[in-house]
C-alpha cells in the first residue's frame, strides 16, 4: 500500500475532537487506501480492533445500510466497549440522508467520524444543511508527483526523475495504475473502466438523462484544450463546427456534472487590480493526466498545459485558494493564497529563448507588491532570479514539497 502522509497527518490533527472528518475526491484517487492507512495508524497508536467499524456503503452487502436509520441502527449494535468508536464510512453519499446519521452520532458523543465521498452531492447536499460548522472536510487528490516518485523507490531505484516525470503526464497518478505500469493494455482497460464508473455512478447521476456521446465529446475538449481558458459557449461553438449541435445551457449542465464527480476542476479568474472575480473564461484541469492520455491521446495536449495541470494540482495541496490572476491585457497563471499571503507563479516548459522569458516575466513585474514570484521551467537553472523574481525547475519544486 502506498503510504500518504500528507493526508493521514491532516486527519490525526483533527481526530476525536468532535468534528466528522470528509475525504472527497474522484473516484479511485486514493481515498479508500486513505481510510486504510488511518486504521492502521489507530492500531498502532493503541485502538482496540473492536474499536474500528468500517463500512463501504458501495458494496452490495451493505446495500441495506443506505438508508440512515438501518445505517444509525447498524453502527449502535455494533459498536465495542471501548470508547471512541472509530467510524470510517466509505463511500458515504449513497446514504441519502448521512448527514443526520453522522450529527446523531456526534450527538451522542463516543463516536470519532470519517467519512469518503466521491461526488460533492455529499458535502453540498448531504452535510452542509444540517451538519454546518460540525466537519472538515480534504480534498484527496491522486498521487503527487513526490508520492509517485516515493513509491517507485520500492522497486526501481536507478530510473531518473526526469523519465519518471515523463512517465507521470503519460500515466497519471491514480494510485492503482503504479501496478499496472509496463503492461499498456492492462493500464488502459484500468483507465477505461475508472472512466465509466465515473460516468457512470457520478457524472450521469447528476444529469438524470444524459447523452454519453456528448459527454464524451465534451470531456475530450477539456482534455485536449488544458490551461485555456473555456466556457461553454465555446464549447458549445466547437462541437457545432464538427457536427453535433448543443446549446450552451446543456453544456454547462454537463460541466457542472464533470466537476461535480471531480472529473476536472474550474479555476477562477480574477482581476488583481480591483480584486472583482471575472465571469467568464474559467480554466478547467483535469484531476488525473491518465484519464486525459486514454480520451484524446498522448499528444492532443500541449506541453504547457500538461504542466500547468501539474502545478495546479500541487498548488490545490500546498495552499487554501488558487486562481488565475489578469493585470489589464497580461495573466498570471497561478495565484496562490494562504494564511501567510499569496505567492505568484508562471508555468512555461522553457525560458532559454529570450523573448519567451521577457515575455514570461512581464505580468510579474506588473505586480508591485512583495510577495514571492515564481517561474517554473523545465530547464536547468543557470539564473535563479530575475531581479527578485525566482526561477526553480519544475520537476525539482515539485519534489520539495
Amino acid at each position: 500500500m502506498i503510504e500518504r502522509p500528507y493526508y493521514i497527518d491532516r486527519l490525526w490533527r483533527h481526530r476525536g475532537v468532535g468534528l466528522a472528518k470528509v475525504l472527497t475526491g474522484m473516484r479511485r484517487s486514493g481515498k479508500s487506501g486513505i481510510l486504510r492507512l488511518l486504521e492502521q495508524r489507530l492500531l498502532k497508536e493503541g485502538a482496540r480492533p473492536t474499536s474500528l467499524l468500517s463500512i463501504n456503503l458501495e458494496l452490495a452487502q451493505n446495500a441495506h445500510l443506505r438508508q440512515p436509520d438501518a445505517l444509525l441502527a447498524h453502527i449502535h449494535a455494533s459498536r465495542g466497549p471501548e470508547k471512541p468508536t472509530y467510524v470510517l464510512l466509505d463511500e458515504a453519499q449513497e446514504t441519502r440522508g448521512i448527514g443526520s446519521v453522522v450529527r446523531t452520532l456526534l450527538d451522542e458523543g463516543g463516536y470519532d467520524v470519517y467519512l469518503t465521498g466521491s461526488h460533492t452531492r455529499l458535502v453540498e447536499w448531504e452535510l452542509a444543511d444540517v451538519m454546518s460548522g460540525r466537519y472538515v472536510e480534504l480534498h484527496v487528490f491522486p498521487l503527487s508527483f513526490s508520492e509517485y516518485c516515493q513509491a517507485h523507490t520500492q522497486t526501481s531505484a536507478t530510473t531518473t526523475n526526469g523519465k519518471l516525470f515523463q512517465q507521470y503526464l503519460h500515466n497519471g497518478g491514480l494510485p492503482h495504475t503504479l501496478a499496472l505500469e509496463g503492461d499498456d493494455y492492462a493500464l488502459q482497460d484500468y483507465l477505461d473502466g475508472v472512466y465509466h464508473t465515473i460516468v457512470r455512478r457520478d457524472v450521469a447521476g447528476g444529469l438524470g438523462h444524459e447523452d454519453p456521446l456528448l459527454l464524451d465529446a465534451i470531456a475530450r475538449s477539456l482534455y485536449a484544450d488544458l490551461g485555456l481558458p473555456s466556457s461553454a459557449s465555446k464549447i458549445s461553438r466547437a462541437l457545432s463546427s464538427s457536427g453535433r449541435s448543443c446549446s450552451d445551457d446543456t453544456v454547462a449542465r454537463y460541466l457542472g456534472a464533470l466537476t461535480s464527480a471531480y472529473a476536472f476542476h474550474s479555476m477562477r479568474r480574477f482581476d488583481l487590480r480591483t480584486g472583482m472575480e471575472l465571469k467568464t473564461q474559467e480554466k478547467y484541469y483535469a484531476d488525473d493526466l491518465g484519464l486525459r492520455t486514454l480520451m484524446v491521446g498522448p499528444h492532443q495536449t500541449s506541453l504547457a498545459g500538461l504542466l500547468e495541470n501539474v502545478v495546479y494540482l500541487e498548488l490545490r495541496r500546498r495552499y487554501g485558494s488558487v486562481y488565475a490572476g489578469k493585470h489589464y491585457k497580461r495573466s498570471i497563471d497561478f495565484v496562490a493564497g494562504d494564511a501567510q499571503g499569496r505567492e505568484y507563479f508562471q508555468v512555461v516548459p522553457s525560458v532559454l529563448d529570450v523573448a519567451v522569458l521577457n515575455q514570461t516575466l512581464a505580468p510579474l513585474q506588473a505586480e508591485r507588491d512583495n510577495y514571492p514570484k515564481t517561474i517554473l521551467t523545465l530547464d536547468e537553472v543557470g539564473v535563479e532570479s530575475h531581479q527578485g523574481i525566482r526561477q526553480r525547475n519544475l520537476v525539482e519544486w515539485l519534489l520539495a514539497s
